[in-house]
């Protein structure tokens, strides 16, 4: 009995990649999906989200951000800070004219990761590198920028 579960879960799924909904929503990037909940909605979304995979870290005056860029080259890479929001928007160009191809598993696209940074940073002062694979941006806080605001508390009038 076990079995037939299986069987019509497996099914299940291999309807869902027939139907042409699926794939529409698979190749068309402007058809988002409302909420951040469902994301089987539009796989594509969910892969943009979590690509390039990040680490971002701090060590005693700088945040550190390595993204896993495998292949991509800086001409094809866009770094961006504002307010606070570090940008990484890239093109992996893995199509090439004029080849045979007899398995062609990786994919032209473009992607776009932004990451809410802790503190603030001296733009100016960022540091970026590739090796094997791997961008790393160095970026120097700027703590003169971060100010604690004062709270009053108002006990002319109590309720």
């Amino acid at each position: 009995m076990m079995e037939v579960d299986k069987l019509k879960k497996w099914l299940d799924v291999a309807q869902q990649f027939q139907s042409e909904k699926f794939w529409n929503q698979i190749f068309n990037e402007n058809n988002r999906p409302s909420s951040n909940n469902n994301l089987s909605l539009n796989p594509l979304s969910a892969v943009n989200e979590f690509f390039p995979k990040c680490d971002l870290y701090e060590t005693e005056n700088e945040l550190i951000v390595e993204a896993e860029i495998p292949g991509l080259e800086k001409e094809h890479l866009q770094i961006s800070v504002q307010q606070q929001i570090l940008t990484i928007k890239g093109e992996f160009k893995a199509l090439h004219q004029n080849r045979k191809y007899y398995m062609k598993e990786r994919v032209s696209r473009s992607f776009k990761k932004e990451l809410i940074l802790p503190y603030p940073i001296f733009v100016q002062k960022i540091k970026s590198e590739i090796r094997n694979g791997v961008l790393t941006l160095t970026m120097p806080m700027n703590r003169e920028e971060v100010e604690d605001i004062p709270i009053t508390f108002d006990q002319s009038n109590p309720e």
